[in-house]
């Protein structure tokens, strides 16, 4: 009870205690720039990232600036006019083509249709972060096969330029008032229910907006919705997919779920693995303008009691999962983000722990 008083009290305060850190004046050949201390230990850091970075202390959070490096970070900011989303350019080498990785996405797309295929008792196929917390049958067997669908549909995509992001990702807010809906029970690919009152859904609203906006501006090909069923029977991820494509009229086959996050960090976990599992670098995280945005950012008030993102990956899964950054502007709602760490690092640019 202690802890939960402590957190609502920094929740708080949190919006006033925020850092976004200024762009240094040149690259940074460390950390903050993507590069590993010389003694990264590779062969422990999924299990203990502090005994591999060596009390590298640059090396123990998110913090980076892969503007300062575009043409090895990737980092393509997006502009805000109004409802219009406009990614810059692509830096050369950089941007996510789906027709070069077809096999790897119909390959993915065939382990979805064995998941929803299988029975409750079946440990035959195994399951992604997305899929293996505990879910209903039903409602995993809805999800690996709207996936499936997904990703069939993005293997198809012939898009002649690249998109900048592979991914837009969306993670939802749960509360106990969102019960009592027909959203309660709803799956993806149902029919649309009628009548549901959306001021209920406060923030997800903007969200779910959002990622719709990031996607109708070419910012990637595909919006990752994540979030389970935490605060209420709502599934966040259910949520956020109702409403994109029922109310939002984003197409339902360019959305991919993952149901099982239960908070922020799990969120970009789970939705980072989606993301390798398209064979993506980089995705483009949306959210909304109060807490989760501060959340985000290089240092938090969070840092002091323990609950910031990188102090609850590393004590709950002993690694760090990855490096984001503010990408939006003028807007302060949309965050360049990598599950590679060390991405400038020629040594490890293909390392990471979220699998």
């Amino acid at each position: 009870m202690l802890r939960f008083v402590r957190y609502a009290g920094v929740g708080l305060v949190a919006a006033g205690c925020t850092v976004h850190a200024e762009t240094p004046s040149s690259p940074l050949h460390d950390a903050r720039g993507g590069f590993a201390p010389e003694s990264f230990d590779v062969a422990s850091a999924c299990g203990d990232w502090r005994r591999a970075s060596r009390g590298d202390r640059l090396s123990m959070n998110h913090t980076s600036f892969p503007e300062s490096d575009r043409a090895r970070s990737c980092f393509v900011p997006v502009h805000y006019d109004g409802e219009t989303a406009t990614p810059d350019a692509v830096p050369e080498g950089c941007g996510y083509r789906p027709h070069d990785v077809r096999a790897d996405l119909e390959r993915e797309a065939e382990r979805y249709e064995r998941i929803a295929q299988q029975s409750p008792n079946d440990g035959s196929a195994s399951l992604p972060e997305e899929l293996a917390c505990k879910l209903p049958d039903h409602v995993r067997r809805a999800a690996a096969e709207h996936n499936a669908r997904t990703l069939h549909t993005l293997a198809n995509d012939d898009s002649s330029a690249p998109y900048p992001y592979a991914t837009i990702e969306v993670f939802g807010y749960g509360h106990p008032s969102h019960a009592g809906t027909p959203l309660d029970t709803w799956l993806p690919d149902d029919a649309c229910p009628a009548h549901v009152d959306l001021r209920r859904f406060s923030v997800n609203v903007d969200r779910a907006a959002r990622g719709a906006l990031a996607f109708a501006g070419h910012v990637a090909p595909v919006v990752i919705v994540s979030g389970g069923a935490v605060h209420s029977p709502v599934v966040e991820a259910f949520l956020l997919d109702y409403l994109a494509t029922c109310r939002i009229g984003m197409p339902s086959t360019r959305v991919l779920l993952d149901p099982c996050a239960d908070h922020t960090h799990t969120n970009v976990r789970n939705a980072g693995r989606l993301l390798r599992a398209i064979d993506g670098r980089t995705a483009y995280i949306v959210t909304d303008d109060t807490l989760q945005a501060t959340y985000l950012q290089e240092w938090t008030v969070f840092n002091l009691v323990g609950g910031s993102i990188d102090q609850r990956s590393l004590r709950d899964w002993g690694y760090l999962l990855g490096s984001w950054r503010q990408a939006s502007s003028p807007a302060a709602f949309g965050f360049w983000y990598t599950p590679y760490r060390f991405w400038a690092d020629a040594r490890l640019r293909d390392f990471s722990c979220v699998r």
